[in-house]
């Protein structure tokens, strides 16, 4: 059985999407795209990046969690205006990585070791999920993985808000220690990942379901 122990936010989207009805209204009386809406997270997560760097951690979280919101209010409009599609699916999650992008980006103006082992780990651990989809024929189904994308932001959300107090332990602050602990966490997901993904590809093998333009060269290779 796959246990999401740390995916929060994941657990938590669907209780709370109904919340964002209503102010999702205003931008459906207005007929702002849903994808408007989406994009409305990059200037949100840029000032927050600017507030972190500042050491203004109330300000950073505020416009952290509005960058955050936006995920979840873009789907509300799309539902009310009827204006939910695949394409805007793809787009909303490709914008969530620019937002996490960003937020880190402002975190390694402050602490450039964590941060950038933090992102560098979270890119490798969401790399490993689309990447089987270039040998073999999957879907979308839930990966056992700790560490996932609402995992990470509700890390570094709690690091920023506790950062409020300057608090700090063996010397290192709170958000330092949010980002050592995001790095970990995306480490030991990523590896989760692949092996879980190992056992994908040999089921696939198995069923006949490995992409065509790979089966020749693994035919060639098993010659060898």
């Amino acid at each position: 059985m796959q246990v999401q122990v740390f995916d929060l936010i994941g657990q938590l989207r669907e209780k709370v999407s109904n919340l964002f009805a209503i102010p999702a209204k205003p931008f459906a009386v207005l007929g702002i795209h849903p994808n408007i809406v989406s994009l409305m997270a990059i200037p949100f997560s840029l000032v927050s990046a600017f507030f972190i760097f500042s050491g203004e951690f109330p300000l950073a979280l505020l416009f952290a969690v509005l960058a955050v919101s936006m995920d979840l209010l873009d789907g509300a409009v799309a539902r009310l205006i009827n204006k939910s599609s695949l394409f805007g699916n793809y787009f909303e999650t490709m914008i969530d990585k620019y937002v996490e992008f960003i937020l880190f980006g402002g975190c390694a103006l402050l602490y450039p070791l964590p941060a950038f082992l933090a992102f560098g780990f979270s890119l490798i651990e969401s790399y490993a999920k689309p990447r089987v989809a270039l040998v073999i024929i999957t879907d979308n189904r839930d990966w056992p993985a700790i560490g996932e994308h609402g995992d990470r932001l509700l890390i570094l959300l709690a690091g920023i808000a506790l950062s409020f107090f300057q608090l700090s332990f063996f010397g290192f602050s709170v958000l330092e220690i949010a980002l050592y602990l995001i790095a970990a966490l995306t480490l030991v997901g990523g590896v989760q990942r692949m092996f879980f993904a190992k056992n994908l590809i040999d089921e696939a093998a198995k069923n006949g379901n490995i992409l065509p333009y790979l089966e020749k060269s693994a035919s060639g290779r098993d010659q060898k």
